[in-house]
């Protein structure tokens, strides 16, 4: 049995899709973990419960947006690192850390996202450290750059960009191993790299029942899902309801969309008031609304990594219509997993098609239901993290 010390900026829950099938994964393996993390709001304390309840150990320290300010601050003039590499420094988490480590130490340490990668600096070369990236967020931050039309945002996700494109070859060369989500931000990152072998593409586990619920589907219901404040979500949302959906219900009327998310921005929560439109607002689960719904929508313009959003859509066998954008490093074909629409028209069409047709909608929810299975399996996917754990002891 390993003791792992699992480093994480969000609180792992259902919304942060990453940690929380990780760690559970890794529990279930029969492995203990010990989760360090910040608390920034009630809804975290909340989730920090929840993990002890289920029985890990937990190290969750308070950080308040007076601290998130200043260490943003003195970054950006003291430092020519990105804002987000010192956001979440706390020295009261990094004390309980370093008493963890002298008290009771453990096998390895995974840091999830650039945001808690400091931490692992400074635990360097001591102890068996695995950086999870995740994303490659300098190609994200500049595609964010050209998406949003606010002129002091869209001058620091430049520099940020900037920052970021420096800072990220320089951490993948300083820890013996980087994941990443997607074979896509493996290549991105392989590019700069003297070492691209210690690049690792650490696809998403999902747990995954043998049986799809049986849930039945309501009739022409559609829902996007994902973290509903979290810009490219909000960007493909409006560009959803302002482009797409009005050519929708020229043709069919009776057509619904739920938006199934934690945390709506506020140019989000102004679509309820066309009684055609439900914010949800964070759930315990989106594969309950997924499982119900007549088609999944993944109108994403711009991103990085995996869409979990899409991966969710397949876990339940929903039919899914998506931009190619958000099936970035997927290997799956239009028409076979998933319709694939780029255009406004093109993604009406689709969707009313599909409306349409319950045998089509059957097919690409099997398609996608095993595209899955057969590479995102949760007990295969902690598995080889395990494995790249234990390579660590032979290094």
């Amino acid at each position: 049995m390993l003791h792992i010390l699992y480093l994480v900026p969000h609180v792992p829950n259902p919304t942060k899709i990453r940690s929380h099938f990780q760690v559970q994964g890794l529990k279930d393996a029969g492995h203990r973990v010990t989760v360090a993390t910040l608390i920034k709001s009630p809804q975290d304390a909340k989730h920090v419960e929840k993990l002890r309840e289920k029985g890990f150990a937990v190290i969750a320290v308070h950080i308040s947006k007076f601290r998130l300010g200043f260490n943003a601050l003195r970054t950006l003039f003291g430092s020519p690192n990105p804002l987000q590499s010192h956001f979440f420094w706390s020295p009261f988490l990094w004390e309980q850390l370093k008493q963890l480590i002298q008290t009771d130490s453990p096998d390895v340490i995974h840091v999830e996202h650039l945001r808690m990668a400091e931490y692992g600096l400074k635990l360097l070369p001591n102890e068996r450290i695995v950086w999870d990236a995740v994303d490659y967020l300098s190609s994200l931050y500049q595609q964010a750059s050209q998406n949003v039309s606010n002129p002091l945002v869209r001058a620091i996700y430049r520099l940020e960009s900037k920052r970021l494109a420096s800072y990220e070859p320089d951490l993948t060369a300083r820890f013996p191993k980087t994941l990443v989500i997607s074979a896509k931000d493996q290549a991105l990152f392989q590019q700069k790299h003297p070492q691209p072998e210690r690049v690792i593409y650490h696809p998403q586990g999902l747990p995954l029942n043998k049986e799809l619920s049986g849930q039945l589907r309501e009739e022409n219901t559609l829902v996007i899902t994902g973290t509903l404040n979290y810009h490219p979500n909000v960007t493909s949302v409006l560009y959803f309801v302002n482009e797409i959906f009005p050519l929708i219900r020229q043709k069919n009327p009776n057509v619904r969309l739920k938006l199934v998310g934690a945390n709506p921005d506020s140019s989000i929560l102004k679509l309820q008031a066309d009684p055609a439109v439900e914010i949800t607002g964070f759930v315990p689960s989106v594969l309950d609304y997924l499982g119900r719904a007549s088609i999944a929508l993944a109108p994403i313009t711009y991103g990085s990594g995996i869409q979990i959003k899409v991966l969710e859509a397949f876990m339940t066998g929903t039919p899914l219509v998506a931009t190619s954008t958000a099936l970035r490093g997927l290997d799956v074909q239009h028409e076979q997993e998933v319709w694939i629409a780029d255009t406004p028209q093109a993604f009406a069409d689709a969707v009313l098609d599909l409306l349409k047709d319950a045998e089509l909608r059957a097919r690409l929810g099997e398609a996608g239901r095993k595209y899955v299975v057969e590479r995102h399996d949760l007990q295969a996917t902690t598995q080889s993290l395990i494995d790249l754990y234990t390579g660590l002891f032979n290094a």
